[in-house]
Order: structure tokens, then C-alpha cells, then sequence
């Protein structure tokens, strides 16, 4: 980037997160309605990728540079799978947890993605929700807003970045769960230097969703938890945070990359609470209120 040309920063960022969350919402599930897996590469595609690399040449980035588009070193291979393994039965867990406690006050749970049925379907889904989607929403997220940011600190950059990953999903249920899944795939990107393993991260958070769906769809898996079960998942959750801090102080040795948390001023960026936040947290408010309403049966 030249001196005396725009560069990508907080407001500029907002906006185009702000347009491209509008129209995911809009034609995003028309294209789904339509035909689910043709419907999913055409948002990935149109809605997510394209505006990101529209964004870059825009600002005219160094690709290499700002998106760490570098060779994802093998290394750090085992320790992505590793923490890929532990934080998904970590989030898996939470998430029982969560719906079976819903389901005590009478919830019952929407169904949003269809299990597949046959491995033809599977394998669809796996190349539109594990393949398209680790890439196109990677490119998006760790590799043009995250970055955008990364000027007022990597922490701001990685826990704000994280929030609008969480938000741009547009469930209630899975909000906390997928601002997990954003900053530590935003550390993966950051600690190995490459935007690559943030990739291959999150295509396997996405093959391992997939294939808990395809199994428990053909044993018929009741989604909620009796209360032996419940007791034995939160057992089940000590080992699983064990091995996410191993995996997490493994990929810290392996890195070249210091402690993200020295010099840390704050958690958000200055001037992080704007229109755009407050338009797209509407949206997703008035979204999350009809998920648990459909939930609750109150309509």
C-alpha cells in the first residue's frame, strides 16, 4: 500500500461487515431456500468471498502481508487437530448443556441444518460447509476485518473480530460457542504466521460438525441430555479443557510469535461501538428473539 492511499481501519471495516451481513440475510437465504448446497456456494462465493477480495484490492493490500497468506508451516499441523478435537468437544458439551437446559423450561430445539441421509449428502455438505465455508469465511474474518484492525492491538483485533464471527451466524444458541471457535482460530492464524491454518482449522471444526450430524441423524440421537449423561459430560469436559491448554501452550512453544497478551490496553477498539455495531446487533437480537420464540412454541 502507498503512503497517501486509504487504508482498511475500524470505520471502513464496520461498514463493509455491516454490507456484507445485510446481504447474507437477504439473498443468502434465498439461495439456500432454493437448493441448500448450490444455494451455500453461492453465498460463500458471492456473498463472502468476493466482497473480501474487493475489499483488498480497494485498499490495494499486500495479500501476503496483511491477510498472512503464507504457507502453513507442517509443524503446526498435529496441534491445529489437536486443538480442533478439544475446543469442539469443549463447545459440544456447553452446547448439550445449554439446549438441555432449555428444553427443561419447555424449548424445543429448531432445526436449522437438516442431518444428511445418505453419503451422497454428506459429502455435499462436507464440500460446501467444511471446504467452501473454512475458506471463504476465513478469507473474510481472519484474513480482511481481523486484520483491518490489528492496528489498535492484536487483542482488540482478535476478541472484536471474534464478537462479529459470532454475530454474522445468527443463533442464539451457538453465540458463545462460535466466539470461541473465532478467537482461537484467530490465535492459530496469528501464532503460525499463516491464515492457512485458521483454514484448516476451521474446515475441520466443520468436518467433525458434519459427521456428529450424519452419525446421530442415522442412530435417531435425542438432543436432549437425562441427567446421568449430563453429569458424565461435565466430567468429560475436564479432560477435553486439559488437552485445549496443552494444545494451546504447544502452538505458544512452536511460534515465533511472543505472548498476545503483553502490552494489552484493552479488550475492543477505541471507537468500536458505532452505528454499524448497533445496526447488525439488532438484526441479530430481533433474529435470535424468533429463534427462541419458534423455540418456546409462542408462535
Amino acid at each position: 500500500m502507498n503512503h497517501g492511499e486509504p487504508r482498511p481501519d475500524l470505520r471502513s471495516v464496520m461498514l463493509f461487515y455491516l454490507m456484507v451481513f445485510v446481504l447474507l440475510l437477504i439473498f443468502g437465504s434465498l439461495f439456500q431456500a432454493w437448493y441448500f448446497e448450490a444455494g451455500m456456494i453461492l453465498t460463500q462465493l458471492l456473498l463472502i468471498l468476493l466482497p473480501a477480495l474487493l475489499y483488498w484490492r480497494r485498499y490495494r493490500v499486500d495479500y501476503a502481508a496483511f491477510a498472512r497468506l503464507q504457507p502453513l508451516q507442517g509443524r503446526f499441523i498435529p496441534t491445529i487437530i489437536l486443538l480442533s478435537v478439544s475446543f469442539w468437544l469443549i463447545n459440544l458439551v456447553i452446547a448439550a448443556v445449554l439446549v438441555t437446559g432449555l428444553m427443561e423450561l419447555g424449548y424445543e430445539p429448531v432445526v436449522v441444518l437438516e442431518p444428511p441421509q445418505t453419503i451422497q449428502q454428506y459429502l455435499g455438505y462436507l464440500a460446501v460447509i467444511s471446504i467452501a465455508a473454512g475458506i471463504c469465511e476465513e478469507v473474510l474474518f481472519r484474513g480482511t476485518i481481523m486484520p483491518a484492525l490489528e492496528e489498535s492491538g492484536i487483542i482488540p483485533a482478535v476478541v472484536f473480530s471474534s464478537l462479529l464471527f459470532a454475530l454474522f451466524h445468527l443463533s442464539f444458541l451457538s453465540l458463545f460457542s462460535t466466539f470461541v471457535l473465532g478467537v482461537v482460530m484467530a490465535v492459530v492464524v496469528i501464532k503460525t504466521g499463516s491464515l492457512w491454518g485458521g483454514v484448516f482449522y476451521h474446515m475441520l471444526n466443520n468436518f467433525y460438525v458434519i459427521t456428529y450430524l450424519y452419525i446421530a441423524g442415522h442412530y435417531e440421537t435425542e438432543v436432549e441430555v437425562e441427567p446421568q449423561g449430563l453429569l458424565f459430560l461435565l466430567i468429560f469436559l475436564i479432560p477435553a479443557l486439559a488437552l485445549a491448554y496443552y494444545g494451546l501452550r504447544l502452538l505458544h512453544k512452536q511460534s515465533p510469535v511472543g505472548s498476545l497478551l503483553c502490552n494489552r490496553k484493552s479488550w475492543f477498539p477505541r471507537g468500536w461501538f458505532g452505528w454499524p455495531l448497533v445496526v447488525g446487533l439488532v438484526i441479530f437480537l430481533v433474529l435470535a428473539m424468533i429463534e427462541l420464540a419458534l423455540g418456546f412454541g409462542w408462535f
